[in-house]
């Protein structure tokens, strides 16, 4: 049997490191960052309960921080964008990878 526990913890250590909210450039909850960890391990071969003890063991925290969503509204000549927020309860990753949205002008 493989030690998941440990590739886990190897693969955040050496990918990763603690942030907070405004510095982070990745922002999970507990099911999105394990979704994330299952598209590279297997499915459910690491239960939350060890997540949260693996994080916890690298120095992450839990945060609160807003999340945007974008909608559309009303008809396509009078429709307007509206910025919803919500708050999440999640952890704060700092990645090597530039994660910065860009701009892009229509043509």
């Amino acid at each position: 049997m493989h030690d998941y526990y440990e590739q886990i913890f190897t693969f955040i250590k050496e990918n990763f490191i603690p942030s907070t909210p405004e510095n982070a450039n990745v922002k999970l909850n507990t099911e999105q960052l394990l979704s994330f960890l299952f598209r590279t391990f297997p499915v459910d071969c690491v239960s939350d309960y060890d997540l949260n003890e693996i994080l916890s063991s690298l120095g992450y925290m839990r945060h609160n921080y807003v999340v945007e969503y974008f909608t559309e509204v009303g008809k396509k000549k009078d429709a307007r964008i509206e910025v919803k927020k919500s708050l999440e309860v999640g952890w704060c990753l700092k990645s090597p990878f530039d994660l910065h949205t860009e701009e892009l002008e229509k043509k």
